[in-house]
């Protein structure tokens, strides 16, 4: 018998993505890593991050009954790391809701 393979972090997203999309959700999946590409001499390098793109931002979010609500996807054991955690209690602070989500099946434990 095969051993099943585990879901990547980006497949999970993409299913969670799914999900939302289907319910009609007001959502958007936010890629915070640093474009590859050709710099002015040609070499292959990152491109910096836009100057107010925070650090630790989340995967998804979405505003649900006029509250902003951030999730973060991480696969089952993972860990936030340090910039999201810092992001997540400056969200906080600031009224909007943060979840650490593992899979899809979570959102309607979470009411959505």
């Amino acid at each position: 018998m095969a051993i099943p393979k585990k879901k990547l972090e980006k497949d999970i997203q993409r299913e969670i993505c799914e999900e939302l999309d289907k319910k009609g959700y007001l959502f958007w999946r936010s890629n915070n890593i640093p474009v590859f590409g050709k710099n002015n001499g040609g070499k292959m390098t990152f491109r910096a991050m836009p100057k107010y793109t925070p650090k630790g931002l989340p995967d998804i979010m979405l505003v649900f009954k006029g509250q902003f609500f951030a999730l973060e996807v991480k696969r089952p054991g993972e860990k936030l790391r340090p910039d999201q955690a810092k992001y997540r209690d400056s969200l906080e602070k600031h009224g909007g809701i943060y979840y650490t989500i593992h899979d899809k099946a979570e959102l309607p434990i979470l009411g959505f």
